[in-house]
């Protein structure tokens, strides 16, 4: 009889072996069909739960198949270190500081309240001087 084994590839970790989950982790459960479909589940998915899985069948030879989970967080702009209110003198030079964090990646546009966006080269676009 074959045994069905659910792995997290970065970390070598061995998640389910069968029916019995072997991480310490809550938040991971395994479940099949007939014992011909196995599934594993993760609650409460985080950010750190992103990356690559394997299911494998300890046949001769082994089988395996990779899927890879890809999590998608919503973008925020962090509030340090991004700029406050500003004032400066007319005539001086300010610099105004953008941060986000997300994934995939933010875009950061700029713009002056009521006018178009601001261009900028691709080095510059969480700073605008």
């Amino acid at each position: 009889m074959s045994f069905n084994a659910w792995l997290r590839v970065d970390t070598q970790t061995i998640l389910t072996i069968h029916n019995h989950v072997i991480t310490k982790n809550h938040r991971i459960g395994v479940s099949h069909s007939d014992h011909r479909t196995w599934h594993i589940h993760i609650k409460e998915v985080r950010e750190s739960d992103k990356g690559w899985y394997m299911c494998q069948i300890n046949t001769d030879p082994m089988k395996s198949q990779l899927g890879f989970l890809d999590i998608v967080v919503p973008p925020d702009i962090l509030d340090y270190p991004t700029s406050t209110d500003m004032n400066v003198r007319e005539g001086n030079n300010v610099s105004l500081r953008c941060a986000a964090s997300g994934s995939p990646a933010p875009n950061i546009t700029w713009r002056k309240e009521g006018s178009d966006l601001i261009r900028l080269e691709r080095s510059q676009q969480g700073l605008y001087q």
